[in-house]
C-alpha cells in the first residue's frame, strides 16, 4: 500500500478500485453480453444452415447438432462427395443420413430458385425505391411547409401502420383484382409500399425536423430556391436517414409472406416467401431440409443489402455533420 498521509492513501484507493472496474471488469462484462446478444441472433442462421445439410430424419432427433459431430464415425473414404451429397455419411437406414450439399443442389437444379430470388429483388428493390422517394417528399413537406391541415394529413398518413395487415389484406387484394394487378411485379410493389410508407414518413419526418432550419436560410441567402435548398443541403444531410428507410422498406418486402401469397398465386410471379412453403410437399417432415436450404440461401441477399447500405451509412455519417462552406 502507498504511504502518505490519510487523505492521500483514501484518494489513491478509490481512484485505483474505479480505475480497476473500468479498465478490467466493465469491458469483459460487456463483451460477454454482446457475445451472448449475438449468439442469441445468430441462433436462427445456425439453426436453418446445420440443418439444410441434414436428412429430414435427424432434423428433429438432433436439430442443432453439427452434422460433422452428430454422425459418428465418420468415413475412411474421401470427404469431396459426402459434402456435394453424392454419398451418404452413414449407411442407409441407421437414422437418417448427412445429405451435405444436396439441399442446396436440388434448389439451384430442380427448383426455380434462381427466378424466385430475381423476382424477390425486384420487389423488394422496386417498393424499397418507391417507399423512400415517397417518404423522403412528404416527410419534408410535413417537417418543413406550412400548409391547411397539415397536423391531421400527418395522422392520418402514419395511422396506416396501426392496421395489422391481415385486416387489410382482403380490400387490397379486391382492389388490385379490379386494377388488374393481381399477379404482376407492380401490384406487389404497390402493396408493400403501402405497409411500409407510414412508418418511413413518420422517421424521416423527425429527422428532418432535427435539422436546423439556417441551412437553408443560407442556402435561400445564396440563390437557391426551396427545391434547390433541398436538394443541394437537405438530401446530402439525409443520407443515413435515407438509407435506413430504404434499408427497413427492403426488408419488408423481402420477408412479407402474406400478401405475397395473396397478390401473388400465380407461381411464376411470387416471391420467396411463398414459393419455398411450395416444398412442404405432402409431407411436410419429408422435405424440410429443402425448405431449410431455401430458407438459408434466401438470406444472403438481405445481408448483401445490408452491407452495402451501411457502408453509405457511415460514409453519410462522416461526411453530412456539416455544410462546407
Amino acid at each position: 500500500m502507498a504511504t502518505g498521509t490519510g487523505a492521500d492513501e483514501f484518494t489513491f484507493e478509490r481512484s485505483g478500485s474505479k480505475l480497476n472496474w473500468d479498465d478490467h471488469y466493465k469491458p469483459v462484462l460487456k463483451y460477454v453480453f454482446l457475445a451472448i446478444f449475438l449468439s442469441w441472433i445468430l441462433l436462427p442462421v445456425y439453426y436453418t444452415g446445420v440443418n439444410s445439410l441434414k436428412g429430414p430424419g435427424q432434423i428433429f432427433k438432433t436439430a442443432l447438432g453439427i452434422p460433422f459431430l452428430t454422425f459418428q464415425p465418420l468415413p475412411t473414404g474421401d470427404l469431396l462427395p459426402i459434402l456435394l451429397g453424392q454419398a451418404p455419411l452413414v449407411p442407409p437406414g441407421s437414422g437418417g443420413s448427412f445429405t451435405g450439399l444436396s439441399a442446396w443442389r436440388t434448389m439451384w437444379e430442380a427448383f426455380p430458385f434462381v427466378e424466385y430470388l430475381l423476382a424477390t429483388t425486384i420487389v423488394s428493390v422496386g417498393t424499397a425505391g418507391l417507399a423512400t422517394v415517397a417518404a423522403v417528399f412528404s416527410a419534408y413537406a410535413f417537417a418543413r411547409l406550412d400548409f391547411p391541415a397539415k397536423t391531421p394529413l400527418f395522422i392520418l398518413s402514419v395511422m396506416g401502420f396501426t392496421f395489422p395487415i391481415v385486416l387489410l389484406a382482403i380490400p387490397i387484394f379486391v382492389l388490385m383484382q379490379q386494377l388488374s394487378l393481381l399477379n404482376t411485379y407492380l401490384g406487389m410493389i404497390l402493396a408493400f409500399t403501402a405497409f411500409t410508407l407510414p412508418y418511413n414518413i413518420w422517421l424521416l419526418r423527425g429527422f428532418f425536423e432535427d435539422l436546423p432550419a439556417n441551412l437553408e436560410e443560407s442556402a435561400r441567402v445564396d440563390g437557391c430556391t426551396q427545391i434547390g435548398a433541398f436538394f443541394r443541403v437537405i438530401l446530402p444531410l439525409s443520407r443515413p436517414a435515407i438509407a435506413s428507410v430504404f434499408l427497413l422498406a427492403f426488408l419488408l418486402a423481402w420477408h412479407n409472406y402474406l400478401m405475397a401469397f395473396i397478390l401473388g398465386s400465380d407461381p411464376l410471379h411470387t416471391t420467396l416467401a411463398p414459393a419455398i412453403l411450395q416444398l412442404r410437399g405432402t409431407f411436410f417432415v419429408k422435405n424440410l431440409h429443402y425448405i431449410m436450404a431455401g430458407t438459408f440461401l434466401s438470406m444472403f441477399v438481405p445481408i448483401l443489402m445490408y452491407m452495402y447500405l451501411q457502408t453509405h451509412l457511415v460514409e453519410g455519417l462522416s461526411s453530412g455533420g456539416g455544410v462546407k462552406g
